[in-house]
């Protein structure tokens, strides 16, 4: 079992990707995230000891309670099929699923599938393509009464270099609901990520984000986050750095739409023996014209 601590952000809503902690100086909210992982191998072999098919399962179990006995448990499951191709056993497709539940009653579910083409004669890889879909609920209040829903879908394009499928974008797409499930808005996500031969292999040097959610009142917020790697020469990760821009749409009392600009954006990583590069601060503020004047 292994454990990670950190501590939340209070009375902020922020939005992270997986393997992302977030530490601030309310030491009276300590979050402990547990994660245990298992994997199992089956190879099939012909007669002759030559091994022509194989399936790998990683299930992975994530915990995360804070001091309130306040908890959240991921289960994601993942199996990879191999067969042989062209001389050797290669992967052919990748599928999961993973479920979430809160103590708040939130929920989400995700599947996901990559799926790998060879050309027939050779057993060359070239091509691969991806796609997952996500459907969640975000729980209910002290009332017991529900707060909505949500749904999302995603294509992963790839790009074949030097043997190895490497994937280039990303497209999300998805809508929110209410309690009674009439929409409250639309949710868009598209990253793009490029990569460098380094020690041989072809690792990822830079990764582009630009998320819209847009609400059916008009309202919005739209933002870019670049985040970039540096490696040595063996391909080890020695640093990363991220910038942002991006506005927020704000609908007021008289419904007037007040475009606000995001300014000092800073974000802080550190490296954990257990978690890798981990986003740990992140901080910016969201500014009218009058206020830049």
């Amino acid at each position: 079992m292994r454990k990670t601590i950190l501590l939340t952000l209070a009375a902020t809503f922020i939005l992270l990707g997986a393997g992302t902690l977030v530490r601030a100086d309310d030491d009276a909210s300590i979050v402990s995230t547990d994660m245990k992982m298992v994997i199992k191998v089956h190879n099939v072999y012909n007669n002759y000891g030559v091994q022509i098919s194989g399936t790998e399962t990683t299930t992975t179990t994530t915990i995360t309670t804070n001091s309130k006995n306040e908890t959240s448990t991921t289960v994601t499951t993942q199996t990879v099929s191999s067969e042989w191709r062209g001389g050797s056993v290669k992967v052919a497709n990748i599928e999961g699923t993973s479920h979430t539940d809160g103590t708040d009653g939130s929920s989400s579910d995700t599947t996901f599938t990559v799926t790998y083409e060879y050309t027939d004669g050779t057993g060359k890889l070239k091509g691969a393509s991806g796609t997952s879909s996500t459907t969640g609920d975000s729980g209910t209040d002290d009332n017991g009464e529900r707060i909505g829903t949500y749904k999302t879908s995603t294509t992963d394009t790839y790009t074949i270099r030097n043997g190895q499928a490497l994937r280039t974008k990303s497209v999300t797409t998805g809508e929110s609901y209410g309690s009674d499930g009439t929409k409250k808005g639309d949710i868009e996500q598209t990253s793009t990520t490029e990569y460098k031969l380094v020690a041989g292999t072809w690792q990822v040097s830079k990764e582009t984000t630009v998320s819209k959610n847009t609400g059916v009142d008009g309202s919005s917020e739209d933002v870019t986050r670049v985040r970039t790697y540096t490696r040595d020469e063996n391909g080890v990760i020695t640093d990363v750095s991220q910038t942002a821009s991006g506005t927020r749409v704000v609908i007021t009392s008289t419904g007037h739409a007040e475009t606000l600009t995001m300014h000092n954006y800073s974000a802080e990583f550190e490296f954990d023996e257990e978690g890798g590069w981990i986003l740990t601060d992140e901080n910016y503020d969201f500014e009218s014209a009058d206020a830049e004047e």
